[in-house]
């Protein structure tokens, strides 16, 4: 075999199984030509009499030249002459130089290679806004690997006014802290998050009264007769009333995922997962009324061609402000449509399967009203015995 050169390699055709062919100048110096037709250059070398042929990647040809390759397998051959095995100096130095990466550097590394593998879009843009707005500022400069709990501690005094923010912001840390030891950017077991107790956070829960519904379906249908807001939001939001979806399950459903007939929504990628949402009759009846625009997959058509709804937020500080809601949010309507179920006598298990919750456990805030449903039933019971004293 002749000595490498940018000719002789690139003249190489790829093969149906990879070959690999030797330099005739640096012993132990071959590249491999992979099927696909990319080579690489590999240094073959035994560091001892006792131990087995090592092989060590030298790079990719195109990335690096032959004869850059050759300078960097020499180098490797002085290690060996002065007892130095060049792959344990290597994962040595590749070890050392992760340590010196800085947070700022790492968290992109982390959002690459694990969250946009591992997570939605949607889930993406908030967690990138967070690292952003209020993880940078504070411990992008510091090394990975010497950001310590006292660090993490000073970050949550940082953001006691705020501590919703710092409870996400701490759960993306945890998780970043521990690909960072996997990837070798810490050492094993010392996630600086571990111990520290997020904020308590009194959940926000707002439910409909009867009369305040009754207010509400009275604008709606007012301003159905005016025409004055889009017909796509108004249905929007009684699409939430009635099934008690997510938002974005709503603004973003297509009229493929919809089977009237047979009364199920067919929701391919939700925040769940896959999942079906029965219909009701009112939710169908909303469906009905809305015809599919030409080209447009999706139902609630939004502004631009071919587009749905981003946003009912405009819409529903009208309607909510015309109805006097001004403290309900449009999430509100998900919260309202567990506690009608509730009160109809809907057990926790069924409700939690209607709002499409992963795990009955978050279904449990709703507890106290199914609570008060049970009251009501023990009550009729011990009627029996009321009338018996």
């Amino acid at each position: 075999m002749p000595k490498f050169t940018k000719s002789y390699l690139e003249a190489l055709k790829p093969e149906e199984k990879y070959y690999e062919v030797w330099d005739t100048e640096i012993k132990g110096l071959g590249c491999r030509v992979h099927s696909t037709g990319n080579k690489t250059y590999y240094f073959i070398y035994r560091y001892n009499k006792d131990t087995r042929k090592q092989r060590l990647k030298v790079g990719v040809h195109g990335h690096i030249t032959c004869d850059i390759a050759r300078e960097i397998v020499r180098g490797w051959m002085g290690d060996l002459a002065r007892g130095i095995d060049p792959k344990k100096r290597n994962k040595k130095e590749a070890y050392v130089g992760k340590q010196f990466i800085t947070m700022e550097a790492f968290l992109d590394l982390f959002v690459e290679k694990y969250k946009k593998v591992h997570n939605k879009p949607s889930t993406i843009k908030k967690d990138v806004e967070r690292i952003n707005s209020a993880i940078i500022p504070f411990l992008g400069r510091v090394k990975v690997s010497e950001v310590t709990q006292e660090d993490i501690v000073k970050f949550q005094d940082h953001l006691k006014n705020v501590p919703g923010q710092f409870n996400r912001c701490h759960a993306l840390l945890r998780k970043a802290f521990n690909l960072a030891e996997l990837w070798g950017h810490r050492p094993k077991n010392c996630n600086p998050c571990y111990g520290i107790q997020r904020f308590i956070e009194k959940k926000k829960e707002r439910f409909l009264l009867e009369e305040e519904l009754a207010r509400l379906d009275d604008v709606l249908k007012a301003q159905d007769s005016v025409k004055v807001t889009s017909p796509y939001s108004l249905a929007a939001i009684r699409m939430l009333m009635y099934t008690g979806c997510r938002l974005s399950e709503i603004l973003t459903l297509k009229w493929e995922d919809v089977f009237l007939r047979e009364g199920y929504i067919h929701l391919k990628d939700s925040k769940t997962g896959e999942k079906r949402i029965p219909l009701n009759e009112s939710a169908k009846t909303v469906l009905a009324s809305l015809s599919q625009e030409k080209g447009n997959p999706y139902i609630f058509v939004g502004s631009k061609p071919g587009t749905c709804l981003v946003t009912l937020q405009d819409a529903w500080s009208k309607i909510r402000s015309l109805a006097n809601l001004e403290d309900v949010r449009i999430h509100d309507l998900r919260h309202t449509f567990a506690s009608l179920a509730i009160k109809q006598g809907v057990d926790l298990y069924t409700v939690s399967k209607l709002l499409g919750h992963k795990n009955i456990a978050t279904t449990t805030r709703y507890a106290h009203l199914e609570m008060k449903q049970l009251l009501k039933a023990t009550n009729v019971v011990d009627q029996i015995w009321q009338e018996r004293s």
